[in-house]
């Protein structure tokens, strides 16, 4: 069985003291941790916080995108692992093509960029070039979409991080994880396998479906993710979104059931827990989970999403 870890970021109606409560409550419910997203906020600045309040929950990013940060800047991300002693992950991340280059950000070619911004990370950390300077080891888990950014995190990452992928291609992944960690001459089995999973919980299914559909929608038209679909089998929802372009209506109804039930949680509390065990089952080690609320406020869905996966 994976562990359940709960995944924030700060919205309008998720404020820092929410955060904070969350995470708390997540810790008393017995989940493993508390990851933070990166969009519109820092991520480290965030995990650092929550750390501070809650005691024993593992902390992590999902993700840090590194174009944002120079590699010795980022390895000061050594202050959250020894102000939480020890209990920091931090996951890295490449961001999306399409909101980095509307930052002005040139991401020239991300598996290389990964790979030295890693060897950068290592080597300050290994070397003792961090202020302050750990004392135990930080994590790197790297997020992966595609095949050659799941190989790279089986030869230098900690753990990967997957996000909308179908159990199919969670095998697939798994296998490709194994291949990494093989040229590097690793044990995959010390690789941790992690699942970013979107959550919208509600009885009324069609109800649930109705924001999945528009987010997928969205993901589907970025390069790496609508192609990551596409190779699982939804090729005609893939192609039917990019062909609709600006017209968001066309692009939304393209989104299938079937892919909403392959990528999301989506339904009742019964069905998510369900939905969740069968995403997990092929070897993921966390299930980090992000809901979205339904015809509720986001306090009311998250306290939700808490109860119905504790541990």
């Amino acid at each position: 069985m994976a562990k359940k870890a709960l995944a924030c970021t700060i919205l309008p109606d998720s404020p820092p003291a929410r955060l904070i409560e969350w995470s708390r409550a997540a810790e008393d419910a017995g989940f493993s941790g508390v990851f933070m997203t990166e969009s519109n906020n820092d991520s480290l600045a965030c995990s650092l916080a929550l750390g501070l309040h809650a005691r024993r929950i593992k902390l992590g990013t999902a993700i840090t995108n590194i174009y944002l940060r120079h590699p010795n800047l980022l390895a000061k991300a050594a202050a959250v692992q020894e102000f939480t002693g020890g209990r920091f992950i931090l996951g890295l991340g490449t961001g999306h093509r399409e909101g980095n280059s509307a930052l002005g950000i040139e991401m020239g070619v991300p598996l290389a960029r990964m790979r030295e911004t890693v060897k950068t990370l290592r080597a300050a950390l290994d070397g003792g070039k961090t202020g302050p300077r750990v004392s135990t080891k930080l994590p790197l888990y790297l997020a992966g979409v595609s095949r050659p950014m799941v190989k790279l995190a089986g030869e230098i990452g900690d753990g990967v991080i997957f996000n909308f992928f179908p159990p199919a291609r969670v095998r697939e992944a798994l296998g490709e994880l194994a291949e990494g960690a093989k040229i590097a001459g690793r044990d995959v089995k010390q690789i941790e396998a992690t699942l970013f999973a979107t959550a919208f919980i509600s009885d009324d299914l069609e109800a649930a479906r109705r924001p999945a559909r528009k987010l997928l929608s969205r993901y589907g038209a970025l390069k790496f993710y609508g192609n990551m679909m596409a190779h699982s089998g939804f090729e005609r929802e893939i192609g039917a979104i990019r062909a609709a372009g600006r017209d968001a209506d066309a692009a939304i109804a393209a989104v299938s059931n079937e892919l909403i039930d392959a990528t999301l949680l989506v339904g009742s509390e019964a069905r998510v827990r369900e939905r969740l065990q069968e995403l997990c089952a092929p070897g993921i080690g966390t299930a980090i989970v992000f809901t979205n609320p339904v015809n509720e406020d986001r306090n009311a869905a998250v306290l939700r999403t808490i109860r119905a996966l504790k541990q």
